[in-house]
């Protein structure tokens, strides 16, 4: 099952800066804030040409915030190998763009009455905001990777209940898919709380909800099926269980990858 895992790939679109969770929306919102106030200063009156103070302090501020990001990226790329060269290049044009846009900036507070060095700091400024919502997203993704390799293994755990052939073999794997689907449903509760799309949150929690619910049945259905596998009806009760319990499992891998349940679009390989 391990190397079913790396199979996972993020399909990342550089293009692509929707931005689906909060978390990432207040983690830029301090950067925007201070850009968008450096790009609105107003050089001082004409009769007292010179250097703006206040620019230069909102040039050392963006600087800093910039080499948070680039330093926060680096320890998720080395703490996640699987993503490590995406967020490596994320990361090195975070870097490139804070570098201009300081240059640009500092021109800027040196002569903030110039039209050309406001016009080139925007440009710059726009160009590091771009790059840090990059960095921000694929960072996020890293966390809708990690769910679906729970995902993944719960899944599995699943497909060996289904097979199970004897009550103890049936006990053991059930034991293993508790542990695994509770493991999931809170990932998948912590992914609820910080998607921005409320559709997406309901379908979220209706999915962990049904995963809770039929996740206590599915042992029961199980059982009895077990024991007696030449009734129809008990392989009918387990097959329908069993059904609720992985269409509550597709919706959650639907909804971490941005999507309604049953959409066509599909960020990740897997």
């Amino acid at each position: 099952m391990a190397d079913h895992f790396g199979q996972i790939a993020l399909k990342w679109d550089p293009k692509n800066l929707e931005i689906r969770t909060m978390s990432v929306e207040k983690t830029l919102e301090p950067l925007v804030l201070q850009v968008t106030t450096l790009v609105n200063t107003k050089g001082p009156s004409k009769k007292k040409k010179g250097r703006s103070k206040r620019a230069h302090v909102l040039v050392a501020a963006v600087e800093k915030a910039t080499e948070n990001f680039i330093e926060k990226g680096e320890i998720i790329a080395y703490e996640n190998p699987d993503i490590k060269q995406e967020m490596l290049s994320a990361v090195e044009e975070v870097r490139k763009t804070g570098e201009a846009m300081s240059i640009a900036a500092r021109e800027f507070a040196d002569d903030p009455c110039s039209s050309l060095k406001r016009g080139n700091m925007v440009r710059a400024a726009r160009n590091l905001l771009s790059a840090v919502t990059r960095l921000l997203i694929l960072a996020d993704m890293v966390d809708v990777h990690l769910l679906l390799k729970s995902l993944r293994v719960v899944e599995d755990d699943l497909e060996k209940v289904k097979n199970a052939s004897s009550q103890g073999e049936l006990l053991e794997n059930i034991k293993a898919f508790g542990r695994n689907a509770s493991e999931l449903m809170s990932q998948a509760a912590k992914r609820q709380q910080e998607l921005k799309d409320p559709q997406l949150r309901d379908d979220l929690a209706a999915a962990r909800a049904v995963l809770k619910k039929h996740s206590t049945m599915l042992l029961t259905a199980s059982k009895v099926y077990v024991r007696h596998p030449e009734l129809a009806a008990a392989k009918a009760n387990r097959d329908y269980v069993f059904k609720q319990v992985c269409e509550a499992v597709n919706t959650i891998s639907d909804v971490a990858q941005g999507k309604g349940p049953g959409a066509p679009q599909n960020p990740y390989d897997g």
